[in-house]
């Protein structure tokens, strides 16, 4: 399997198994191609598609993909929510299929950076052990592959809160997130942050053909 772009400090403890080999549904083919996708999220769980071997990922992908992240605002108050849309582009003159991975559906999650570099959700501190009877999920790891036309596009929205998170063993039962389970635990402290999007895209990022977006936020008082 491809590597994906992943990044760490979260004790993702969490597990996967194999992907999977099923042969697509031609039914579903028209909502996983085309020229305008408004909810890419949404359209992924239609587009399963085996897990794609390196030969079959499209190369030279800085030439042929933009992506672009726009903000609803470019501030917010501690605590408060802003709403980023994620939009991909098909620059080139021919159709372009994506692959995404997801366990089993695509995640696309931000991260938030303090001016240091840090992460300034997490919590301080190691995760506790797991609640006695709770163990790290085990999850399917899939793929899914939309193919865009010429020009064409597909959005994704995602929200993000200003707000900072604790450790929580009480969600660990129910807990679909990646890593040890974690709630929120009041707003950000005012200030000048970094929102750093993990994109799913499989042979893209690794590839070095483009960085991880980026977003320059600022939480006032």
């Amino acid at each position: 399997m491809p590597n994906v772009p992943r990044t760490v400090n979260e004790d993702d403890q969490s597990t996967t198994t194999t992907p999977n080999s099923g042969t697509p549904n031609p039914l579903k083919q028209s909502a996983c191609s085309g020229g305008s996708i408004e909810s890419l999220d949404e359209v992924l769980r239609q587009c399963d598609v085996p897990m794609p071997k390196s030969a079959e990922l499209p190369g030279g992908m800085r030439d042929k993909l933009e992506v672009k992240v726009t903000p609803s605002t470019s501030s917010t108050s501690p605590g408060g929510r802003v709403e980023l849309t994620v939009t991909f582009r098909n620059v080139s003159p021919d159709p372009l299929p994506l692959y995404f991975t997801g366990d089993p559906t695509p995640r696309f999650e931000v991260e938030t950076v303090d001016g240091k570099g840090k992460r300034a959700e997490l919590p301080t501190g190691k995760a506790p052990p797991w609640p006695k009877g709770t163990n790290p999920p085990a999850r399917d790891v899939k793929a899914s592959r939309i193919t865009l036309s010429s020009g064409g596009y597909a959005k994704v929205k995602i929200v993000w809160d200003a707000v900072k998170t604790r450790w929580a063993p009480e969600k660990a039962k129910s807990w679909e997130g990646r890593g040890y389970p974690r709630a929120p635990a009041g707003a950000l402290a005012p200030g000048k942050y970094t929102l750093r999007f993990a994109l799913p895209l499989i042979g893209v990022f690794e590839k070095g053909d483009f960085d991880l977006p980026k977003l320059p936020i600022e939480v006032s008082p």
